[in-house]
């Protein structure tokens, strides 16, 4: 039993039991639960609150414990994984407040304390325990240089020592980057000589077995190698065709954008079958041929929008004319279905049924869009939410879809796929909405080419206000743009937007909460946050 004469001054729920054995005696029961059930990580926040929630009713003691035992859940959720990961490939992460307070000699750099190992706290000991070991070892606050090492590809997770406080706070931002991460909370909150129980960082450190953890998929570098199998050259040499047209085509898919699309397709594939796993031609045949249905569904939609820019120069119709544009838009189309074709994968039958509904989907979505530019009548939000899933989502499906294809995944990964493709897409569509929002882009807002949620939102309540200020643009008056931007109605409608991007993403991250692989699972975490937020 843990007494309540154990517990510090403060927040009860924010407190640590002052003594190792009775820390130790937390880990242990949260041991024995977890050995009942599959956490697999990353754990979101709601997942982390119900198992401490669990672990309470069957220890009520507990409840005086709940932000520690909301760390251990999720530190033992990571554990096999961290464990599999090689100590040179670990960062230890130490707060600047284990230092004395009065007599430290260190000074500080850019990367932190900088330690003369003088003896006055536990600091050195800790350092050379983990140098020998092979730990990158850094004493600091903030997320910053961890960050840089983690984008850097040179470690793959984070070992923290801190205070429950500082946990709570980069709880968010280690789930978003979905880090392998063990916290060691320190016994103190207040930032001042702070103490922590060896005895657990001791377990921690030097723990390393094998395991079926496959590396950390570095998405940023993914990006550059799959970013060069768009050089001019390369597409040439896989897509053939001397004459103009096809050379047209090239040019146009060899054009700037995030290729975020085949970046999706090799991550996934990277995810399920390992990181050392081929890039070979097949593969770039078949991020090709991703890229290509949405560099396609570009073209035609620069000439529905008559948009004269696309990546700084001028749009396919601009060059040419529209005639010329609506035929690139049909080769390169037709460029995706013969790099699947030829790319000699397994289950071609299934490739083509992904791509071909996800073709068609994407079709009936601009289709609403454009016969609702016809009778220019505002739509309902759930009809613009239908829009969005059926415009932007199948890009990100077929994407996902092929990557779990060639990596002969199941049909029970497909029906994840389908759901957490459906949210991302929503939500990106959410977020597109938003950035017209701002006042320097509100003309965009208030155009009749594109369907908007906010719009749709604020017509809902106030339409004589939305038909006022629809009145307003069309007339020129910029004048009242400003005035616009800051109507109660209208930052209502923004809030409530804004609201719902944040229940789609969560909607997406509940979807692949079940997910048996945690680089999958992982993966698929960081793509929403970085495609979201990048």
């Amino acid at each position: 039993m843990i007494l309540r004469k154990d517990i510090p001054s403060g927040d009860l729920g924010n407190s640590l039991p002052q003594s190792p054995e009775k820390l130790k005696q937390i880990r242990d029961l949260i041991r024995d639960y977890a050995a009942e059930r599959e956490l697999i990580p990353p754990l979101q926040e709601e997942e982390v609150i119900f198992h401490s929630g669990e672990l309470i009713k069957k220890h009520p003691e507990l409840f005086l414990y709940q932000k520690l035992l909301a760390v251990m859940i999720n530190n033992h959720s990571w554990r096999d994984i961290v464990s599999g990961i090689p100590f040179n490939r670990r960062i230890l992460l130490l707060p600047k407040c284990i230092a004395h307070s009065t007599d430290c000699p260190a000074e500080f750099d850019e990367l932190g304390l900088l330690c003369e190992q003088c003896g006055r706290c536990d600091i050195g000991g800790i350092l050379t325990r983990a140098e020998e070991l092979g730990y990158h070892a850094l004493v600091s606050e903030g997320t910053t240089t961890v960050t840089t090492l983690l984008t850097s590809g040179k470690v793959e997770c984070v070992i923290g020592v801190g205070c429950l406080h500082s946990f709570e706070r980069s709880f968010p931002l280690a789930v978003k980057e979905g880090v392998p991460s063990i916290a060691i909370p320190l016994y103190n909150n207040d930032c001042k000589d702070s103490k922590l129980d060896h005895i657990w960082l001791d377990e921690v450190l030097p723990v390393r077995k094998e395991s079926n953890w496959r590396g950390w998929i570095n998405i940023d570098s993914l990006r550059s190698e799959v970013k060069a199998w768009f050089d001019k050259e390369k597409l040439g040499a896989i897509l053939g065709g001397e004459d103009e047209s096809s050379q047209i085509s090239i040019n146009w898919l060899a054009e700037g954008g995030k290729r975020w699309r085949p970046l999706i397709m090799v991550a996934v594939y990277k995810a399920l079958m390992g990181t050392e796993a081929k890039m070979d031609e097949c593969i770039q045949k078949l991020a090709v041929s991703i890229e290509s249905f949405h560099k396609a569904s570009l073209v035609h939609d620069d000439i529905v929008d008559d948009d004269d820019e696309r990546y700084d120069k001028p749009t396919l119709h601009k060059q040419y004319d529209t005639s010329v544009a609506i035929n690139i838009g049909d080769l390169i189309l037709g460029y995706g279905y013969q790099m699947i074709a030829e790319s000699g994968v397994k289950h071609m039958r299934k490739l083509i049924k992904v791509a071909s509904y996800g073709h068609r989907d994407l079709a009936i979505g601009q289709g609403e869009e454009l016969l609702w530019r016809k009778n220019k009548q505002l739509l309902s939000v759930e009809k613009i939410i239908n829009i969005f899933s059926l415009k932007t989502s199948p890009a990100f499906e077929v994407a996902l879809q092929f990557g779990a294809i060639i990596s002969e995944a199941g049909d029970e990964l497909a029906e994840v796929i389908k759901a957490y493709s459906s949210a991302l897409g929503i939500a990106y569509q959410i977020k597109d909405d938003l950035e017209d929002f701002n006042l320097a882009n509100l003309d965009n807002a208030f155009n009749t080419i594109q369907p908007s949620l906010v719009t749709a939102i604020v017509n809902r309540e106030h339409p004589e206000k939305m038909e006022a200020w629809f009145k307003d643009f069309q007339k020129g008056n910029g004048a009242k743009k400003k005035e616009i931007w800051q109507q109660p109605e209208l930052r209502e409608g923004i809030k409530e937007a804004e609201q719902m991007l944040e229940d789609y993403k969560l909607m997406a991250l509940k979807s692949i909460k079940d997910l048996k692989s945690p680089a999958l699972k992982i993966l698929l975490t960081r793509l929403l946050n970085k495609i979201l937020n990048g």
